[in-house]
């Protein structure tokens, strides 16, 4: 149920605060996010090793994880429509941002409504947090930039929790 509430809230705030004019101009963010998410996913099934997983209980992980599907874009469309031009309002819009996420990712764990695995921890969900709302923000600015960095951040993640995909 948690993640349904979740969805359903964060897709209503997103239409009805998200800056949805601009969607074309967010839609290789999304891309972006689309392409490490599933590669994510397919690693984690070659490699049989997810570290965090969403409970099952309520409806299937296909259903979940289809609805997160749409979720995440939506985040999207409200973390970039709003962010400030102002360089002094960024820090603190990052650590909004990322301190909003790991409340909820908090909220989640102690619920069931996820489980962490491999060594997945909260303070790893703060670094990838803060990784993740980093690189969705450079690749607005720097495609490539942002891209190679996270092929690095990839590697980091594989060698730290010891992926065997060979």
């Amino acid at each position: 149920m948690f993640h349904v509430v979740l969805i359903a809230g964060g897709v209503a705030l997103s239409v009805g605060r998200g800056n949805w004019q601009r969607w074309k101009e967010f839609l290789p963010a999304f891309y972006f996010w689309a392409l490490f998410s599933c590669f994510y996913e397919y690693i984690s099934y070659i490699g049989n090793k997810h570290l965090w997983e969403f409970d099952e209980n309520f409806m299937s992980l296909f259903v979940t994880e289809t609805l997160y599907t749409f979720f995440l874009p939506s985040m999207i469309v409200l973390f970039l429509g709003g962010f400030p031009e102002e360089r002094t309002k960024r820090f603190l819009y990052y650590l909004k941002w990322i301190s909003l996420s790991v409340i909820i990712e908090a909220i989640a764990l102690k619920m069931g409504a996820i489980k962490f695995a491999h060594g997945w921890s909260m303070g790893w969900e703060v670094f990838f947090c803060s990784t993740m709302y980093t690189m969705l923000r450079l690749h607005c600015k720097n495609p490539l930039n942002a891209f190679i960095l996270s092929i690095f951040f990839v590697f980091f993640y594989l060698m730290i929790f010891i992926y065997q995909l060979v």
